[in-house]
């Protein structure tokens, strides 16, 4: 039989995000937190919601974080299925981080986890060195290249499983699965992004053609509390980080000071061209105008010039500092501007 219908949930809200003191890791790594209760409150959430609705999978394949196989075991516990260690499907490290934590094997976490079963051998492992957004879209292409195959002549007779996964490769999985391109891409005319809330399912279906289409996204409808925790890449900082958590923090002070309008503060350079190195291409008094920014060809319009531009990641670092200069964000994202009508 064809594999022909895949979930991939993102784990469920996560002990770190709650103000301190937090708990240590159960497993003893640096960056493998546990779920709050909130979060273990999702995920039978989920375990119930995934009970009610068909197909239903028959096996799961979790990151080898502790928070995934917890937002896990209560699935596998309604549906009487097992969970197997998948490191493809493991989390996202920008190669800025001082640290990539390495997640515990299958020995070590099934002392916690009885559902997890030791018949399965990855198939994929994220780079050590952490990965750039291109890394990580080629990481999940070639994990899913390496999977579909490997799972059918395994497993003939299973048609229907599911990922639990982490934010940045749940996105990941999900515009590999859809053919596109990059991540930071939207997925038709409504500029629709692929949505990641804590405890969220995406549901693809493989279609007549052999293509895999996507017919649930980021679904939280039986999540009590809704829709919490969104990311996706046009966020400037790793999902659920301590910098994620201090922007968002940041943000909803300023909406409690009576600013309601959302907003999020997005950091990158922009390479302009030039053919003087010696004088200063744009004024400070300019006027900078933007559209399509989530796109991949975003314009911008200086003054009365116009650039089309591409974005590229960039090679190191760089360091981008708030108007009062008191907080400084790192910079990985530079946007290439060419001259629309070059003279």
């Amino acid at each position: 039989m064809t594999l022909k219908t895949i979930y991939i949930a993102r784990h469920g809200y996560r002990s770190n995000w709650l103000p301190p003191p937090h708990p240590k890791p159960v497993t003893g790594i640096d960056g493998d937190p546990p779920l709050a209760e909130h979060g273990l409150e999702q995920a039978q959430e989920l375990a119930h919601y995934i009970l009610s609705i068909q197909p239903q999978p028959s096996m799961i394949f979790s990151s080898p974080f502790y928070r995934c196989l917890q937002t896990a075991t209560p699935i596998a516990q309604l549906l009487d299925c097992d969970i197997v260690l998948e490191n493809g499907i493991g989390e996202w490290y920008k190669p800025d981080r001082p640290t990539i934590p390495k997640p515990a094997d299958c020995q070590i976490l099934s002392k916690w986890f009885p559902n997890l079963k030791d018949t399965w051998s990855p198939v994929h492992y994220p780079s050590t060195d952490g990965e750039n957004e291109e890394q990580i879209m080629n990481r999940c292409k070639v994990f899913l290249s390496k999977f579909i195959p490997t799972f059918e002549e395994k497993y003939p007779e299973i048609e229907t499983v599911l990922f639990v996964t982490h934010a940045a490769t749940k996105i990941a999985l999900g515009m590999s699965l859809l053919g596109f391109s990059n991540v930071r891409e939207t997925i038709d005319d409504e500029d629709t992004r692929l949505r990641a809330g804590s405890c969220s399912l995406d549901e693809y279906q493989l279609d007549k053609e052999g293509k895999w289409e996507i017919v649930m996204n980021g679904n939280c409808e039986f999540l009590t509390e809704g829709e919490e925790m969104h990311w996706d890449f046009l966020n400037a900082h790793e999902a659920g980080s301590d910098a994620d958590i201090k922007a968002r923090d940041k943000r909803n002070s300023k909406k409690a000071e009576g600013d309601e309008e959302e907003y999020e503060d997005v950091y990158v350079t922009l390479d302009v061209p030039s053919n003087n190195f010696n004088t200063s291409t744009i004024p400070p008094t300019a006027k900078l105008q933007v559209s399509g920014l989530h796109t991949e060809t975003p314009l911008f319009m200086v003054n009365n010039d116009v650039y089309q531009g591409d974005w590229k990641n960039l090679v190191g670092t760089e360091v981008a500092f708030t108007e009062d200069m008191e907080e400084k964000y790192k910079v990985s994202d530079r946007i290439q501007l060419h001259d629309v009508n070059p003279s």
